[in-house]
């Protein structure tokens, strides 16, 4: 699923949670506009799937080990950086972003740490549905062990 947005004087695409490519009209306040950027994407996406299931908002999370998930899904902080170490892109949630970009900032290298943030954040996604829906590991799921 690819989905786009714009803010300020950039402009984005994101292909599903793989990979970002961005565009540079004005390069005015680079780490605002592409910060804003990040929530717009992340937010267009979550439409898109929404969208997809044919539901209008995220369904309310039912039973304890989905509130959990909801609850600490909103605390996940995640970070990527370019190869070269000059961009840096923190979130927490999804909803605070925070670009820094060191000398020059070629925009591949901020393509670069947006791809590194997706991965952490798959990745710290992964872990917390483990940790939720199989806490005594997979054979605890399949057998609908309790934790």
């Amino acid at each position: 699923m690819k989905v786009r947005a714009a803010a300020g004087g950039v402009a984005g695409e994101l292909f599903g949670l793989e990979r970002v490519r961005i565009a540079v009209r004005d390069a005015g306040n680079l780490e605002r506009d592409l910060e804003s950027l990040g929530r717009a994407l992340w937010a267009a996406h979550a439409r898109a799937v929404l969208d997809a299931a044919g539901l209008n908002a995220e369904p309310a999370p039912i039973g304890w080990r989905a509130e959990r998930y909801v609850a600490q899904r909103g605390r996940i902080t995640a970070t990527g950086r370019s190869e070269d170490g000059s961009v840096t892109i923190s979130v927490r949630g999804m909803r605070y972003w925070r670009v820094s970009i060191a000398g020059n900032g070629h925009i591949a290298r901020v393509e670069e740490a947006a791809d590194a943030l997706l991965r952490e954040h798959r990745r710290k996604l992964r872990a917390l549905k483990r940790t939720i829906w199989q806490p005594g590991g997979t054979q605890a799921a399949r057998t609908g062990a309790e934790a």
